[in-house]
């Protein structure tokens, strides 16, 4: 949310509260205006009541005392009382003007000296041979309108004036969060990885979005780390190669002609290993920079397991060595991911161990259930790794040892890494006591439908 939308977005959550109020206000007063109308009408209808009990009393002499009376003590501006003849003459009150209505309706009084002319509720009816008029106003009803008015008009005020200030204070905080994230990422475009956003206790939008764009910074930085190592490594690791196929280029020029022949197929041999290693350093860098996940799909990691047991025992037997297969005593979720990635995992997994186990060493693949998901190994009964290396040898081309030079690329277990972090999958290395245990832990499919 920029820092535009969360002024807009106070002005508009002040504006439906002054509009709520607003309305809640005028309900209120309505339904007070209402219990206050109801209130002077009982007063009115006791007054005519009395009237006609003063009449009963003391006849219409009586009656046109009682509303002298009442005129002198409870006149203007709340109450107002009239006598009048059939003919509409005024005999007493403070009511000059018979009205043209029998029963309940309003009448306005002029205005006088002190007085403004005024509407008032009135009850006409007839008490003996005469017209009697009974009205009051509703002073308190426009009293509790004038509060409520004014009392209104300041909460609205207030819930204003209040809401700007949030909003501008709101809006500030996001320009600072905004412009600090802008210079993060201008700091990172200038070749800067290691900046980082920082994490507010107040746990808002911009903490969440700060936190996953630290953990792509992360992932970028990791990305940048290995690139820059493996482009090192590659040079380093191509330099031996190249070298060689220019000494024999050089030889086949000298050599005599029926020795270039020779020559030649070993620079073509070379060239086919230089294109091998080159081809496996895209597809891990296709991996590794891909979060693709179409092709996953779940599959049974057991029947993948005996058939990679069965297809390497030929080869194992060359190499006296032996491969098993162990079944789980238990059911095992299905496996879900990238089918063929996996088989290549497991695949550079059984090839490192049977290159470095030695003679007679055995092999042994395994599966038992994780956390509805498989978790798979790969043991030999070789010379094992040491604990300190164990992190190292996932990288491209790392080696322990001159004698490992010569038997590999060192790109097999950097496919594996970077096959088992597109499932977000877990692999280690372990001591097997003897040998070593390498052991993928993998994620069941609804991990991957929450991401």
């Amino acid at each position: 949310m920029t820092s535009g939308e969360t002024f807009r977005s106070m002005l508009l959550v002040t504006a439906v509260l002054v509009i709520v109020l607003s309305i809640a206000g005028l309900f209120a007063y309505n339904r007070i205006s209402s219990a206050l109308t109801e209130q002077l009408r009982a007063s009115v209808a006791e007054d005519f009541v009395l009237m006609q009990d003063a009449e009963q009393r003391a006849g219409e002499l009586g009656l046109a005392q009682f509303i002298t009376w009442a005129s002198a003590t409870r006149a203007a501006p709340s109450f107002a009382f009239g006598l009048f003849t059939q003919g509409g003459v005024a005999v007493a009150g403070n009511i000059a003007t018979a009205p043209a209505f029998t029963g309940w309706g309003t009448i306005t009084l002029p205005a006088t000296a002190t007085e403004p002319a005024r509407a008032m509720l009135a009850r006409a009816g007839m008490i003996g041979d005469h017209i009697v008029v009974v009205a009051g106003a509703n002073e308190a009803a426009s009293q509790v309108g004038e509060a409520v008015l004014g009392t209104l008009t300041l909460a609205g005020l207030v819930i204003a004036l209040s809401g700007l200030a949030v909003g501008y204070i709101a809006s500030q905080s996001a320009s600072r969060k905004l412009r600090q994230l802008a210079r993060t990422l201008e700091s990172v475009a200038g070749g800067n990885t290691e900046v980082r956003l920082p994490i507010s206790d107040r746990n808002d939008q911009f903490d969440f979005v700060s936190r996953e764009i630290n953990a792509y910074l992360d992932r970028l930085s990791e990305l940048m780390a290995s690139l820059r190592n493996t482009a090192i490594a590659i040079a380093h690791d191509l330099k031996s190669p190249l070298n060689r196929v220019s000494i024999l280029l050089q030889n086949a020029v000298a050599a005599p002609p029926e020795e270039t022949a020779g020559y030649l197929e070993r620079v073509e041999d070379e060239m086919e290993g230089l294109k091998a290693t080159l081809d496996t350093i895209l597809r891990i860098s296709r991996i590794e920079a891909s979060d693709d996940t179409s092709a996953f799909a779940p599959f049974d990691m057991g029947a993948m397991l005996a058939d990679l047991a069965q297809t390497f025992a030929p080869v194992m037997e060359d190499q006296q060595q032996t491969i098993a297969y162990m079944a789980p005593s238990g059911p095992v979720s299905p496996a879900f991911g990238d089918r063929r990635m996996l088989q290549q995992l497991l695949v550079n997994l059984i090839e490192n161990a049977a290159r470095y186990a030695g003679p007679g060493a055995a092999i042994t693949l395994g599966l038992a259930e994780g956390h509805s998901a498989p978790v798979v190994w790969v043991s030999d009964s070789g010379p094992g790794i040491p604990a300190e290396q164990r992190d190292s040898v996932f990288a491209p081309f790392y080696r322990m040892n001159a004698e490992r030079d010569e038997r590999g690329t060192g790109l097999g277990l950097a496919m594996v890494k970077a096959i088992a972090a597109r499932h977000r999958a877990g692999i280690v290395l372990e001591d097997a006591n003897p040998g070593l245990t390498a052991r993928l832990t993998l994620l069941p499919q609804a991990a991957f439908s929450r991401a």
